[in-house]
């Protein structure tokens, strides 16, 4: 457990400096723009990696069975959320910013609660379908209470709008619902009644629907929501195989809009080619192997929780930003983990590592204890 704990730190690391590496790029064009100083992203989002690094200590630090000992924890976790999603509609501590609302305004501070409902609905239905035990099968144990949950988070997440959260809340809860084992029937019965509302939902929606059409026309559709994926599509192609070089890239000159936040694969794509898209990929996916060891590993039902559904948070959150860039899913705003500009969700992927580490140190302990009472059962029979 100890090479998948080293391996999975190794690969965080990799991807945090080679996100720092292309914020240092991507973003110099826009901040100049703005704020008149081409590194004021870089040195925001470092003061932002100092507190994430922090959170992960923490996180590695703090016993995950409190979680399940301290009964009122995930619970005031899951309402501290839930209350920062409401209050995101609120003048002054929130307020619509490019149509939607998810900030909560600190001063010079901004928070995205969204972020937090990731990491919150992973640790509420962990600790309550392990509480729940055999009763999983129940219908209203095993599955209204933990939908209600995610229902909650998903209902406000939708108002904002924040259909990239939305589904990442909602993937979340049904993976967790789905492996904890819940009746299969029950859960396809409620997946088919939320695929079918949100559907209804975005179907009324003329943006998001000029999105998926221009998304399935392809780059040459001449829709403007296919503006992003052709500027896209056109810094891998001018990176090539080898790049076009640090800091050289052609397309943050405004004309790959959210650079350095939700495109930045792209930029990374353009300056340093397939070398960095094909580590990137590769580091993920090694995530999810140790993610996968942790989880399986783990001395407890809530540690495999914990560990699959922190796990599906990191990998699954970076694969669909990686399709969206690459064409293969339609352009949603859905942050890179480790990578892509923002605050909040940097705090929330290391808290997520943090909390694998966690899980996987007691797995050392576990093994380390296993390994000690074999040995003194086959002393004690010689």
């Amino acid at each position: 457990m100890k090479k998948t704990l080293t391996t999975l730190s190794l690969m965080v690391m990799v991807l945090v400096v080679l996100g720092m590496a292309m914020l240092s790029s991507a973003s110099t064009v826009r901040a100049q723009d703005i704020y008149g100083d081409p590194h004021f992203f870089l040195k925001r989002q470092a003061v932002w990696l100092l507190i994430a690094v922090v959170t992960a200590v923490v996180a590695c630090r703090f016993d995950y069975h409190h979680w399940k000992r301290v009964r009122w924890l995930p619970l005031g976790f899951y309402l501290a959320v839930l209350a920062g999603l409401v209050l995101v509609f609120f003048p002054v501590i929130g307020g619509k910013v490019k149509g939607s609302y998810r900030w909560l305004n600190f001063g010079p501070i901004h928070v995205q609660p969204s972020e937090f409902a990731k990491i919150a609905i992973v640790v509420a239905l962990s600790v309550w379908m392990d509480r729940v035990g055999r009763q999983v099968k129940e219908f209203k144990l095993g599955l209204l209470v933990p939908t209600a949950l995610c229902g909650a988070y998903a209902v406000l997440l939708v108002c904002e709008p924040d259909f990239g959260a939305t589904m990442v809340v909602l993937v979340l809860g049904g993976a967790l619902i789905f492996v904890s084992g819940a009746r299969v029937l029950y859960l396809a019965g409620i997946g088919l009644c939320g695929v079918v509302g949100l559907a209804g939902f975005v179907a009324t929606n003329a943006n998001r629907m000029e999105r998926i059409r221009a998304w399935l026309e392809g780059t040459g559709s001449g829709s403007p929501a296919a503006y992003h994926l052709r500027q896209a599509i056109l810094a891998f192609q001018n990176g090539g195989v080898c790049g076009v070089g640090l800091n050289q890239s052609i397309q943050k000159y405004n004309y790959l809009p959210e650079a350095h936040t939700d495109f930045i694969f792209a930029i990374g794509g353009e300056e340093w080619g397939f070398f960095f898209s094909g580590t990137v990929v590769l580091a993920f996916l090694v995530i999810l192997v140790c993610g996968v060891l942790i989880s399986l590993r783990a001395p407890d039902r809530l540690g495999r929780l914990l560990a699959f559904g922190m796990t599906l948070l990191l990998v699954f959150q970076g694969a669909f930003n990686i399709c969206v860039v690459t064409g293969l899913a339609p352009t949603k705003g859905l942050a890179l983990p480790f990578m892509s500009y923002g605050g909040t969700n940097l705090i929330t992927a290391l808290f997520a590592v943090g909390t694998l580490m966690n899980i996987g140190m007691h797995v050392a302990v576990y093994d380390e204890r296993m390994h000690t009472e074999v040995v003194r059962n086959a002393v004690n029979q010689l």
